[in-house]
């Protein structure tokens, strides 16, 4: 820290919305850059190995590439959704709810709630053929 500014403190509810925005960019960077590093790895989540069904997130890695590299995704429907929520809905929901001191929301019942909807209809989707 320089002698002459003052030390800033990051509100600690904050830390791990950063962190979660820095790794998507970090994942973003790797997919649009060197995509082989993880196209190249043949792994399957647990629900498809051990079931044979597919997570709510099967195929979205290969789907973001796709997008990242003007193609369409076609493996999860629900990719399209997701990334608009991974880029603009969580920034935008993370920094409104920091100004208003509202980050708590995050932990809250209802959010809990939303993002286990959410999953269940993107299961569903994602299996629906």
């Amino acid at each position: 820290m320089h002698p002459l500014l003052p030390a800033r403190r990051v509100d600690p509810q904050l830390l791990p919305h950063l962190l979660v925005m820095g790794l998507i960019v970090m994942g973003t960077l790797v997919l649009m850059y060197a995509p082989q590093w993880v196209m190249q790895a043949d792994y399957r989540s647990m629900l498809q190995t051990l079931l044979g069904i597919r997570c709510p997130f099967c195929g979205m890695t290969r789907d973001f590439a796709a997008i990242l590299h003007g193609g369409r995704p076609v493996l999860n429907p629900g990719s399209w959704m997701a990334a608009g929520v991974a880029y603009g809905v969580y920034p935008i929901a993370v920094l409104t709810a920091w100004r208003t001191g509202r980050l708590s929301w995050f932990h809250s019942k209802m959010a809990r709630g939303i993002v286990g909807i959410v999953l269940a209809f993107m299961m569903v989707a994602n299996n629906w053929h």
